[in-house]
């Protein structure tokens, strides 16, 4: 179970096993992508670089949100990790299937040409008429809730942008995705959607309920 009944050496237990497991599936060129919070993030970590190895580890992702906070004596969370590692070396990453528009600043300097002090020759960089590869902070995605019609009835949901972004970059048409902690389902109705097949679990009953109907 993914609870926290017997505190976090359970919890721990239960996630190394399971990423053992997903390890050995994953084909030589597939990534796997581990969502979680400020509370586990960094015991996550080690478990992966155990489990995968500490150079396979390709990024770790801050999905950054907003909205209104209660907090007084701390800075709002409002963001999550995305801990990224890869199988080998010949990961899939399809940098053009993700890009994002440029911010204004940086279309204005790239017209202007704009010499910076002491550094970046802009007379020189091209952009990209697709737009820029994204940071490893996404800002431009918001939880599920925020788009109209998205949102499902379950706690964790996931946004459809979100889902889309990881498996357009790291998947191609007719690739096989897996999420074995599927929830609300978001990674295979995207997975369907972009042409992608797909295996996906839960031990949750109302888990399984919201997917099966969703799909």
């Amino acid at each position: 179970r993914d609870t926290w009944g017997k505190g976090i050496s359970s919890y721990l237990t239960m996630m190394y096993e399971r990423l053992k497991l997903m390890h050995s599936l994953l084909a030589e060129d597939g990534s796997i992508y581990v969502h979680c919070d400020w509370r586990v993030s960094y015991y996550l970590r080690f478990i992966l670089d155990d489990v995968f190895g500490a150079n396979k580890f390709v990024n770790e992702i801050a999905w950054c949100t907003t909205g209104a906070s209660r907090v007084e004596k701390n800075y709002p969370r409002k963001h999550d990790t995305i801990l990224y590692y890869s199988k080998s070396d010949n990961y899939t990453f399809n940098k053009d299937e993700i890009r994002i528009p440029y911010a204004e600043g940086s279309i204005d300097r790239a017209n202007r040409n704009v010499i910076a002090k002491g550094g970046m020759n802009f007379d020189s960089i091209e952009l990209n008429s697709d737009g820029k590869i994204p940071e490893d902070f996404w800002i431009d995605i918001q939880r599920a809730a925020r788009y109209p019609g998205e949102k499902v009835g379950y706690p964790t949901q996931k946004a459809e942008k979100l889902l889309e972004r990881i498996i357009k970059a790291s998947s191609n048409a007719g690739d096989l995705i897996a999420d074995f902690f599927c929830g609300s389902g978001s990674t295979a109705a995207v997975a369907e959607k972009l042409g992608r097949k797909w295996i996906t679990t839960d031990l949750g009953r109302f888990s399984i309920h919201t997917t099966r109907k969703r799909m």
